[in-house]
């Protein structure tokens, strides 16, 4: 049984919608370079940019799975694309292409392969529509994080929301599984210089959640090594800090499911002076890295021990923590003495050692 023309239509674009950045940058230049495509442009043939999009000058600045960047223009953002094949759309001017065949001119071009080109532009011209438009919603729904690039401004976004959104500017074809397909594995360099997954910038609620939870444990263990706090926060109370601080209504379920996702223990099992295996390992109070206070605090034992910044919160993937170094040694206080020495060879870490204040806890083997 035969499908409907409609039908067969339908699956051919989701297949060339689902291609790698890569293929589809072969599909725009195998087109382009064809004999009948070099024949009718510019004259039957004409490319259109699309409105607040650039060509960059330079392919060399993005990788090959990078789409474009978003840069500020003044008081809004324009994409500056990678190649000019992607920031617009195909035109045929078919008015023309009809008197050139009436004079005769087009006899060498067969009508099958010009039906061909057709068809692979309107695709082509198809796709890059979906994707700027999409690029184009994001920059009005994540306007606030695109400004900052604080990953907290991130907003929760669907590509349901955005199909919508571009309905409503006249584009009635569209739905949510197009731009699934368009955005699945491309990189967009954001502002500040940063390549990101474009499917970042769709969060959900509880991934909004689970960056504003990672700022509240960074207090959390601040507050409990300056001995502000007694006890790690409930989920109870992390859902009061959530909205109290962002704004973010929440249920405890949702805080509870969020946290074991990012891997934390619930309160009656997280603390901060006992985190590394084994469980018998004691870790000591946190004191400052000074060489008057390694003399005091630390033993000439082998052992554990790790640095952290007073006031830095470095994002690793699970949360949000002033740790930056963990080390071990047979002897911790010469190593430690090592560290604080103008002898050190460890470049990076002399930086952040001499760059701020910082804390210091170990834990003796013997």
């Amino acid at each position: 049984m035969s499908l409907p023309p409609e039908l067969i239509g339908r699956i051919r674009l989701a297949r060339f919608l689902s291609l790698s950045l890569k293929r589809y940058e072969t599909e725009i230049n195998k087109a382009e370079s064809s004999g009948i495509f070099q024949a009718l442009f510019p004259d039957i043939i004409t490319f259109k940019v699309f409105p607040h999009a650039r060509v960059s000058s330079d392919k060399k600045r993005f990788t090959q799975n990078t789409l474009a960047r978003i840069e500020e223009d003044g008081k809004t953002f324009i994409i500056r694309y990678r190649l000019l094949g992607f920031a617009g759309e195909y035109r045929l001017e078919r008015g023309k292409l009809t008197k050139l065949a009436k004079r005769g001119n087009l006899a060498g071009l067969q009508r099958n392969e010009m039906d061909l080109l057709e068809r692979q532009l309107r695709l082509i011209s198809t796709r890059n529509r979906i994707m700027h438009m999409t690029l184009l919603g994001i920059i009005e729904r994540q306007a606030a994080y695109l400004k900052t690039c604080d990953p907290l401004e991130l907003v929760p976004l669907s590509q349901m929301e955005i199909s919508r959104w571009i309905k409503d500017r006249g584009c009635q074809s569209i739905d949510h599984s197009m731009i699934s397909r368009v955005v699945a594995g491309a990189f967009i360099v954001m502002p500040d210089g940063r390549p990101v997954l474009l499917k970042e910038l769709f969060p959900s609620s509880r991934e909004r959640c689970k960056r504003h939870m990672k700022g509240i444990l960074a207090e959390e263990e601040m507050q409990l090594k300056s001995n502000r706090l007694d006890r790690p926060y409930t989920d109870e109370e992390i859902k009061v800090r959530l909205k109290e601080l962002y704004n973010l209504n929440v249920s405890r379920r949702t805080v509870s499911y969020c946290r074991n996702q990012m891997g934390i223990p619930p309160f009656h099992k997280r603390t901060y002076d006992n985190r590394y295996s084994p469980a018998w390992a004691q870790f000591s109070p946190y004191f400052p890295l000074t060489s008057s206070s390694v003399r005091e605090n630390v033993p000439e034992l082998s052992g554990i021990y790790e640095l952290s910044l007073v006031d830095a919160n470095i994002e690793y993937p699970l949360k949000t923590t002033g740790v930056f170094y963990i080390g071990s040694s047979r002897n911790i206080r010469r190593r430690l003495r090592a560290h604080l020495g103008c002898w050190s060879k460890n470049g990076d870490l002399n930086a952040l050692i001499n760059g701020g204040s910082c804390f210091l806890q170990v834990c003796c083997l013997q």
